[in-house]
């Protein structure tokens, strides 16, 4: 199993920087290889959602999802619930600094089914991991400034 926790300073409200992260819908607008999001359910506190993941040379692949969330304490969980995986769990904090500075924890820990997946991903992952977070910043600079 692989586990990765990154931090990182981000120079905007931590209120909006969770709200963007949580706004699953818009992946596919601005996350490369987010072909598209089927949201099932929601509420105010949890999201049933499929993610369409498309990488350049593999097929199309479902990563359904149960994400967790928390408006007051700005923090969301993710579980895995079906797709090529045998376990994903994702975390993601905001902790504000001051009113235009936080702190963003994510924490990422996933297993594929198959061996040989899991090895492609793992040489991988510091590459998708960059272009994600970086996504998001992105994001919010366009959507914040």
């Amino acid at each position: 199993m692989k586990s990765s926790l990154r931090e990182e300073i981000v120079d905007h409200n931590a209120q909006d920087l969770f709200e963007i992260v949580l706004d699953i819908e818009s992946y596919p607008y601005f996350i490369p290889w987010c072909s598209a999001m089927k949201v099932h359910s929601k509420n105010n506190k949890e999201i049933y959602a499929d993610m369409i993941v498309w990488y350049k040379y593999f097929m199309p692949q479902k990563f359904g999802s149960h994400i967790e969330f928390d408006k007051k304490k700005l923090n969301i969980r993710t579980t895995y619930i079906e797709g090529p995986l045998k376990d994903l769990k994702t975390s993601w904090l905001f902790k504000s600094l001051n009113k235009n500075k936080t702190l963003i924890s994510f924490n990422v820990t996933f297993e594929f089914k198959r061996f040989f997946h899991q090895k492609i991903a793992e040489a991988f992952y510091p590459l998708i991991e960059n272009k994600m977070i970086e996504s998001f910043k992105e994001r919010a600079d366009e959507i914040l400034d």
